[in-house]
This record gives structure tokens, sequence and C-alpha cells, in this order.
């Protein structure tokens, strides 16, 4: 079986901005129980900062279904980088019409927004021009200044998410990964 991550990424929040973005988050996560500090990091079993905390099913959408652990560790990111699929990647679709990206198209805007700032691309077949980022799809790829990353969790729910989000800023867009 291999390993997964579910990544929401906030798109707005600056370089400056994103430590303490990441700081409220962080500290939001601790308070409902969904996280605790991780008191024995290892840097190949568990090397993340933080841990399922005693409420992390309430993050989840579906307990019936985990017989397990709830997931591995969280990661609370406030550094820019690329927030990639894995091996899950398909190009994202126009918000307008749903047309997806041409893939290599895709890769060269990752390139150019990872440089530069985010780029303003056109559907080729609805000539409606939207950020990058707003092209969507749950296996696109996205530049962040700060995300949160739930390793081998099952599916966050709706509600969580949205929670999360409002602490974050206003563009979150939902990654998942499979490495």
């Amino acid at each position: 079986m291999s390993d997964s991550a579910i990544i929401i990424a906030e798109l707005t929040v600056s370089v400056d901005e994103a430590p303490r973005r990441a700081a409220t988050a962080a500290a939001w996560l601790l308070d409902q129980l969904i996280i605790q500090p991780n008191d024995q990091p290892d840097p190949l079993w568990r090397p993340s900062r933080y841990v399922p905390g005693s409420d992390a099913a309430a993050a989840v959408r579906d307990v019936r279904h985990n017989t397990g652990p709830i997931g591995d560790g969280i990661d609370v990111l406030d550094q820019r980088q690329i927030h990639d699929p894995g091996g899950n990647y398909t190009s994202p679709a126009c918000p307008n019409c749903t047309t997806p990206l041409d893939e290599d198209a895709h890769i060269t805007l990752i390139k150019t927004w990872l440089d530069r700032t985010e780029p303003l691309v056109t559907c080729e077949n609805c000539a409606t021009a939207t950020l990058l980022g707003d092209w969507r799809g749950p296996w696109a790829i996205h530049i962040a200044n700060l995300a949160v990353r739930f390793n081998n969790w099952p599916l966050l729910s709706e509600t969580f998410i949205h929670d999360l989000g409002d602490r974050l800023g206003p563009r979150c867009r939902l990654i998942h990964k499979r490495i």
C-alpha cells in the first residue's frame, strides 16, 4: 500500500503572512484536539511535528470505515512550495466549462507560477480567463506559501475542511496526493 496525503493549500497568503496564519491554524487544530505535538519524532517513521490528537476522528468524513489509527503526522507548512498530487496527477479543468487544460501547458504554467506570480489562463474552449489556481481538480498542482498536510489520513469532512480553510485564508484548494 502506498502512502498518501490530503493537503489544504491557501493560494493568496503572502510569504510574510504565512508564519502567522500557520501558527493560528496550528493553535486551532491543537485546541480542537485534532492534533497534538509529536513527542517522539522519528525522521523515517513519523517526522511530522504533529500527530493525530484525541479528537482527530472529528475531522474525518466517515469514521465507520476507519479501523486503525486516524493517520500519521500532520505538517503545518509556511514556506513557498509546490503542492502536487504525486502519482494521481491530472490536468485541472476550466472553472467555467470544465474543459481540461493541456497537460504540457499546465506544467509550463506551474513553472512560471513558482518563479513569479500566479498566471492568468484563458480557456481555449470558452475563452474564460481565470487565475491558474481557480482551474479545479483534486489531482491538480498548486503553489502556496501556506498549507496543512494530513499524512495517510482518511477523507476529511467538508465541515472540517471549511473550518480549517476559514483559518488559512479565502482561496484554499484541496489536493489528494499519492506517494
